[in-house]
């Protein structure tokens, strides 16, 4: 049950507002740098190899999967989910700045393509990695019967924060936007997205640390924590799932279904270029004018996790995403792709909204930190395989023509979500729990 304290709290709204703008700061950079610029830059403009993006991503993904839960653990024993958050999020926000200063300064390919490999992949694993003390603090800005609202909005809000991102970036990618100018600013290409996006990133990001505190009855009593330690308590929790029924089959689940949402995420803005012949221009504006309905679909879906569960809500969505999937690598029609690309845009916020919950009714509070890690676990090892495995089918259907790969490519990711789809079936329905205001 919920101690009297948790079921009496109140988060002020600066705090709930705080930690939803995070959300808007963060969507820039993933909508920005993993989706749609660092690949256009690097693949079309560079010349490199798609396979060496694919490495790098999956790369910076295994090492948020092999440290990211005893992290988690650290910020639970320690109290110090903020700090990590803010030692994260600063990196992140440097990297994608030196990437911007190294890819307009640099013009030795063989000097410039490892040093920005290298700070694409510390870009990745502290942005992922913040996550996890990000999404440990949605008690602290909530209460039991709002918190699908909340991370509905947070959802939401980071998808604004998305049109907000490619408007600024493209300012500076093309030198306008939709009729906007800055003086004495020219077109820059792909690569004069990242220094505005890292600004966009800090000015956002600085509120969750002003007004977000680690109250007394989510903190507890400071604990000891060492490294070894707490592998082995990962270990142990992995080992011993009867304690906490259903999280094991959860985050199975979600490793594999997420394991082509997170390619959709890095792949998207290369896939329209090479499947319908989009420039970089009209690829922006394909991300702003999907992300409106991101921003409903996530609201939406924050009220029906609220009112059905997370569960439901959830499996419905996986549903959607699969049938989305199927059509999108069949149809040849401009049109219909602009439409499942509006629907695919309110199912990538669908999810987060209403996974977020769910791992929540089956995890025990006190051990939330620990528990979002296994979270980042499942979702990055998910982010390992997916790329991979896009790539792989792309090179086994290359004598079919790089088209065909694509589509085949999408296929995939459409047969993997099925497969998650039937693990996530057994996972116990605890939303009881959070109407009734008693998380474990």
């Amino acid at each position: 049950m919920e101690s009297p304290d948790r079921l009496s709290y109140k988060p002020s709204k600066m705090a709930t507002i705080s930690w939803i703008l995070y959300d808007l700061a963060n969507t820039a950079y993933s909508m920005n740098i993993v989706s749609l610029y660092f690949g256009t830059w690097f693949i079309k403009e560079l010349g490199q190899n798609e396979a060496y993006e694919s490495l790098v991503y999956s790369f910076s993904m295994l090492l948020v999967a092999i440290t990211m839960p005893v992290f988690g653990d650290w910020s639970d024993c320690k109290n110090k989910k903020l700090a990590g958050l803010m030692l994260f999020t600063g990196v992140c926000i440097g990297s994608i700045f030196l990437i911007g200063m190294a890819g307009q300064q640099i013009t030795t390919i063989s000097l410039l393509v490892p040093i920005v490999l290298i700070l694409y992949v510390l870009a990745n694993y502290t942005y992922q990695g913040g996550l996890v003390f990000y999404n440990a603090l949605m008690p602290v800005v909530s209460t039991p019967k709002t918190i699908g609202r909340v991370s509905g909005y947070g959802v939401a809000i980071g998808y604004f924060g998305s049109i907000i991102g490619l408007v600024i970036a493209r300012l500076f990618v093309e030198g306008e936007a939709f009729g906007l100018k800055i003086p004495g600013v020219v077109r820059g290409g792909a690569i004069a997205a990242f220094i505005p996006t890292a600004i966009l990133f800090l000015v956002f990001a600085i509120p969750v640390f002003i007004f977000v505190k680690e109250s007394a009855w989510s903190s507890g009593p400071e604990k000891n924590w060492s490294l070894r330690q707490s592998y082995n308590k990962v270990f142990r929790t992995i080992r011993d799932t009867q304690k906490h029924p259903g999280l094991l089959r959860f985050l199975i689940a979600k490793l594999i279904f997420e394991d082509s949402v997170e390619t959709v995420v890095v792949k998207m803005g290369v896939t329209i270029q090479i499947i319908m012949g989009f420039g970089s221009e009209k690829a922006n504006l394909f991300f702003i004018i999907l992300i409106p309905f991101a921003i409903i679909g996530s609201a939406i879906c924050g009220i029906l996790t609220d009112h059905y569960g997370p569960k439901k809500t959830l499996m419905t969505v996986i549903t959607l995403w699969i049938i989305c999937l199927v059509f999108l690598a069949l149809t040849t029609n401009s049109t219909m792709f602009w439409i499942l690309g509006g629907i695919l845009g309110a199912l990538l916020g669908s999810t987060w909204t209403s996974a977020r919950p769910l791992l929540i009714t089956l995890a025990p509070r006190e051990n939330l930190g620990e528990f979002f890690g296994l979270y980042a676990l499942s979702g990055k090892l998910a982010a390992i395989l997916g790329p991979l495995i896009w790539s792989l089918v792309i090179i086994i259907c290359k004598h079919r023509g790089l088209m065909f790969g694509y589509r085949a490519a999408i296929i995939s990711l459409a047969i993997i979500m099925m497969i998650g789809l039937l693990v996530l079936r057994g996972v116990p329905d605890f939303h009881h729990r959070l109407k009734k205001g008693s998380v474990t």
